[in-house]
């Protein structure tokens, strides 16, 4: 069962005494494209308190009509998880706080008084993280990056599609622009390769026409198996044999 990204952050987190939070961000692993973090918004949007959870403490996603992701964590338990600068992304370690950025006074009884009841523990940005990844991508922060293929931009990232049941990207959503024409399509994952955080760009081992002329998709559709398997037949792949445990592909060609 896919799911877009951009659904995702419309998800509240149920906990086993009640719903707080929501989701704000995937955090994913470039190399293999699995999900290593689940970025979870708590409080008050100047403090920027995000947690994050291990995809393992998920135990069901509710798409309808809750939209929550239910965890085996109780709400103080979800407090009490490491922060995100225990384990930032590339574009979380550039990030600055909008509080800094605007000059904006952090006058924490008034957000105390906004978060009543509700453990929120200020976080004060450092230059030095716990743990520094540079292969850790925020799904969030890579929308609107550009796709460079071999003979020049085929796109836009515009959304992602997500395999909630092992936790893995499926699929890219691209933006083309073909002229006058606009229209989207899907990716595989596989084909991607270095990003460029300065640059903002996702680099692609493919030539730009496969991509740009590849199947048309409609954003907000899941793909069925007939779509998926005329999609691998253009990107030259063999078709996934369901989508539980392992997605190992293999690129023909």
């Amino acid at each position: 069962m896919l799911i877009q990204a951009s659904e995702l952050w419309r998800f509240r987190l149920s906990t086993a005494d009640g719903a707080v939070g929501r989701v704000h961000d995937l955090q994913v692993d470039d190399r293999r494209w699995t999900v290593t973090d689940v970025v979870v918004g708590l409080g008050h949007w100047l403090t920027d308190r995000s947690v994050i959870l291990s995809p393992a403490a998920v135990v069901k996603l509710d798409d309808e009509p809750r939209r929550s992701l239910r965890v085996s964590l109780t709400a103080d338990e979800l407090a009490r998880a490491p922060g995100l600068a225990t384990h930032p992304s590339v574009a979380e370690q550039h990030y600055v706080p909008p509080y800094q950025y605007l000059g904006i006074p952090l006058v924490v009884g008034q957000l105390e008084a906004e978060d009543a009841g509700f453990p929120v523990a200020l976080l004060e940005r450092k230059p030095d993280f716990a743990r520094t990844d540079w292969h850790l991508r925020s799904l969030r922060a890579l929308a609107h990056y550009r796709i460079e293929a071999e003979g020049g931009t085929a796109g836009w990232v515009e959304d992602w599609l997500v395999e909630p049941r092992d936790w893995t990207v499926a699929y890219v959503v691209v933006r083309v622009a073909l002229g006058s024409i606009r229209r989207h399509v899907l990716l595989p994952v596989e084909w991607l390769g270095p990003i460029s955080w300065t640059a903002r760009v996702v680099y692609a081992g493919l030539a730009k026409n496969v991509i740009t002329h590849a199947p048309d998709y409609r954003p907000g559709w899941l793909p069925d198996r007939d779509y998926e398997v005329r999609l691998a037949a253009w990107y030259q792949e063999s078709p996934v044999i369901g989508r539980s445990g392992s997605r190992d592909r293999k690129k023909g060609g």
